[in-house]
């Protein structure tokens, strides 16, 4: 792989990027995962679009925001071509790193699918609670604060 990475504002991405992270988004979690629910959302104007490239493709995509006084991120995703490859490890390590050093302070708070819980606590993250279903997926809650976060 020969990847770019790049971590960008809203308003900084190029209509190209945005067109591709929509596509790569709704081919994981619309077709893939049989999902229906609104994507994009109004949190896109507002969070941190982190994404990777490899050869003028659009491979791996994450986000980071603040709702409500919480920071979270979310639409974790890599392309099927890429996953167990080590992308996915590759782009959370590069979630981990921005939580960080902006948001050091915080308290990291996601719901998070229940298949990918397991890979969530190898950064860190703690469950709590029981499992519900929300956007059509099972999900459950996650935490831990940033300082205590780890690159894996």
């Amino acid at each position: 792989m020969n990847l770019k990475w790049y971590v960008k504002q809203f308003t900084g991405l190029t209509t190209t990027q945005l067109h591709d992270i929509y596509q790569l988004r709704a081919k994981t979690f619309v077709k893939e995962q049989v999902r229906s629910y609104q994507d994009p959302d109004d949190t896109d104007l507002d969070a941190r679009h982190i994404f990777a490239y490899d050869q003028g493709q659009l491979v791996a995509y994450a986000r980071i925001y603040e709702h409500a006084g919480v920071v979270s991120f979310g639409r974790i995703t890599t392309d099927s071509r890429y996953r167990g490859t080590g992308l996915g490890k590759q782009l959370m390590n590069h979630v981990m790193a921005i939580l960080k050093v902006h948001y050091s302070t915080a308290t990291i708070e996601i719901d998070a699918q229940t298949h990918v819980q397991k890979f969530y606590e190898k950064f860190g993250l703690i469950a709590e609670g029981q499992p519900y279903t929300d956007l059509g997926a099972e999900v459950i809650k996650m935490h831990a604060p940033a300082r205590k976060l780890v690159l894996a």
